[in-house]
């Protein structure tokens, strides 16, 4: 079960595909643990660096994610079918409940970097949060549109748990939260729209493929 909530909860802050090359850095603690974040975006593929240990690549029109663990030059592939279980059997785990409630407006403003950004908090059944959101963001209405699109047809459990990226009037600059038990923060250090090579979403050389640990019911 905590394998699944950690696998879970890292899904939230991936940022998925948008129509234009995006390069992304975040700064992220979670449990206390600091790291950069580093995420690259183009077409439907989308890598994310998590520090020096672990990186992901997905695909939204395959649904195939692969997991990189680099200090043990290790690998781990999922299908879209295998996705799919994974977010079922963390469905049962958490539980059907009412929608989430949508995020509330504090009023309140402060400034992330180079944004001006409005505080707005949640509370729900699987946590809670704040948000600074910036709303002159430019393109957040598309990348807010995507996202909330990729986590439905992951048939992700949490979208319906927690809010979502179009219920904010602009772009998710920090946030703070509380979900299943894990504390994470993370704030968006930097966002550029540059070319990205292809080469960027290839597997490393040298690492071994680990498998997939059957789910429960194969």
């Amino acid at each position: 079960m905590k394998k699944i909530a950690l696998f879970f909860a890292l899904m939230l802050t991936i940022l998925p595909s948008a129509q234009a090359d995006w390069t992304l850095i975040q700064k992220t603690t979670t449990d206390g643990k600091a790291d950069e974040m580093i995420i690259k975006v183009k077409g439907d593929k989308t890598r994310a660096d998590i520090g020096k240990q672990m990186s992901m690549i997905s695909d939204a029109a395959s649904g195939e994610i692969v997991m990189f663990m680099h200090e043990q030059k290790m690998m781990m592939k999922m299908n879209g079918d295998s996705m799919k279980g994974i977010m079922a059997l963390a469905g049962n785990l958490l539980g059907k409940g009412e929608p989430a409630a949508k995020p509330a407006a504090t009023g309140k403003m402060e400034k992330v970097g180079e944004h001006e950004a409005e505080i707005y908090t949640w509370s729900g059944k699987i946590g809670s949060g704040k948000f600074w959101v910036a709303k002159n963001f430019e393109h957040f209405a598309e990348l807010n549109a995507i996202q909330d699109k990729l986590m439905k047809a992951m048939g992700n459990p949490a979208a319906a748990m927690v809010p979502s990226n179009s219920d904010f009037p602009g772009m998710i600059v920090k946030s703070e939260m509380s979900v299943m038990g894990k504390t994470a923060t993370s704030e968006l250090v930097s966002a550029k729209q540059d070319p990205i090579d292809d080469a960027v979403f290839t597997a490393p050389e040298g690492y071994q493929e680990m498998k997939m640990p059957s789910l429960p019911g194969q």
